[in-house]
């Protein structure tokens, strides 16, 4: 039984590095994968091309025979000035922040050395915490560091706690069948969140952020794709743009809801 699993799971990986192959150097195949693979993330199902864990690859970042390494998210980049651009002004230094998959804590000291100081960040990965009490003490000691997975851990979250949720990069590596985790992002926030996704990762879950997040009761407010300088979406834009780049999105609380 044990040599049959492998010859299937040998068959299946060479498929998927097969078809994977196909989908990145066709513009138009990519496209019409990752339209397939955010049908299914948005109804709660693994996309085929997928990594199957992506969330024990980010639990054991920094431990030996992981790739992975909380040194690379340690430097500033100017995906932090685009993120946070259109959101600081609706906020003031005693605002509440909690971001998702906070890693070493790069955005979190980013915001820190602006002079928030009320800053939650929850990160699955052990060796990123413990890092980040080294890198960026002064923001580790002002800041609740949570070490466990977003969806889990956010349920024991207070409702209606953060002026602001937000996340970088990482809900395109959470599994759909988390899906709840929209609703919950929205339950623990007072007005904004926010986020910065690769909504066009062929490895990864891409769902739609708009849809997802605006069904639980959040109204898109912002929107601007993200590559080597930043612009906001061509009006109109054709879908093909979001799968090209990075994407950041900004929501707020609907009052109609």
């Amino acid at each position: 039984m044990k040599i049959l699993k492998k010859v299937i799971s040998d068959i299946f990986l060479k498929a998927q590095y097969r078809i994977s192959q196909l989908a990145l150097n066709n513009r138009r195949l990519k496209y019409q994968y990752l339209r397939l693979a955010v049908f299914l993330g948005d109804l709660g199902f693994q996309p085929p091309l997928a990594s199957l864990d992506l969330a024990k690859r980010w639990e054991k970042q920094g431990t030996e025979g992981s790739a992975d390494r909380p040194e690379t998210y340690i430097k500033e980049d100017n995906s932090l000035v685009e993120l946070f651009k259109e959101v600081l002004p609706y906020l003031n230094k005693e605002s509440k922040i909690l971001e998702l998959g906070c890693n070493v804590g790069r955005s979190l000291n980013y915001l820190h050395k602006l002079g928030f100081k009320n800053l939650t960040g929850i990160e699955i990965g052990p060796k990123a915490v413990e890092m980040s009490r080294t890198v960026f003490p002064e923001m580790a000691r002002d800041s609740k560091l949570i070490v466990g997975s977003a969806p889990l851990e956010i349920k024991k979250l207070p409702t209606a706690e953060y002026d602001l949720v937000f996340c970088h990069s990482v809900l395109v590596n959470i599994h759909p069948k988390y899906n709840y985790l929209f609703k919950e992002m929205s339950r623990v926030s007072k007005k904004l969140v926010l986020i910065l996704e690769n909504e066009g990762s062929l490895f990864a879950y891409p769902r739609d952020f708009q849809k997802s997040f605006e069904r639980v009761g959040l109204k898109m407010v912002m929107s601007k794709i993200f590559a080597e300088g930043c612009r906001q979406f061509p009006d109109p834009y054709e879908e093909k743009d979001i799968y090209s780049n990075n994407t950041i999105r900004l929501f707020a609380k609907d009052k109609s809801h």
